[in-house]
């Protein structure tokens, strides 16, 4: 009986301790989130330094106060190296969404977690694949992802997020010189490409 007795004393303590090295980061959004009462945070242990993907290490909430106390909206587990969160609009619905950094490689080329906010129903929407694509960047004027990832040949791609997936059109746009040192042509190859794109999307429609 007090074999039992001391091993919960421990578990207890453990548990004490090992909490006490989590800690809560508060993140600061819109203003239109503040105005509506949404707040974000990251839970983490600082001195997690994994660089794992498979293994997630923080935990990322997104709630609201509603009369005097807090309802949890939507809550994750996450894999993130730097612990950042960026509010950009990715589906022009003049909203800023949530980009959760997901991770960095050896040429610093970022990706991201990509939750959409849906204030009128209060909810987010992950977007599957969307951590794939290495510094995404929202062409509002055509509702289209690029990127342009830095590599031995810096690289673009073209996506489009089509309800809670991401849409790889198969592009890559090599930026620099061939073999033979003639020029890629990257900016003629873009605008091509990019009237390609929006062509094939419009005969979709």
């Amino acid at each position: 009986m007090k074999k039992n007795i001391l091993l919960l004393i421990c578990i207890i303590l453990q548990t004490l301790v090992f909490g006490q090295k989590k800690e809560l980061k508060k993140i600061n959004g819109d203003s239109i989130f503040t105005q509506k009462g949404y707040s974000f945070s990251l839970e983490y242990d600082p001195e997690d330094e994994s660089s794992d993907e498979s293994k997630n290490n923080i935990i990322f909430t997104f709630s609201k106060q509603i009369n005097g106390r807090e309802k949890i909206i939507h809550r994750e587990k996450l894999f993130s190296k730097f612990k950042n969160v960026e509010f950009i609009d990715f589906n022009g619905d003049g909203i800023k969404d949530i980009l959760v950094e997901n991770t960095s490689d050896v040429r610093s080329n970022l990706t991201y977690n990509l939750f959409l906010v849906d204030l009128k129903n209060q909810k987010l929407r992950k977007i599957d694949g969307f951590s794939g694509i290495k510094n995404p960047n929202y062409l509002k004027k055509y509702d289209l992802i690029d990127c342009t990832v830095m590599s031995g040949r810096n690289w673009t791609s073209f996506y489009k997020i089509e309800g809670n997936k991401v849409k790889d059109f198969g592009y890559v746009i090599e930026d620099g010189e061939d073999e033979h040192g003639k020029d890629l042509e990257y900016d003629k190859n873009y605008d091509l490409t990019l009237a390609k794109i929006l062509k094939s999307e419009k005969q979709r429609k």
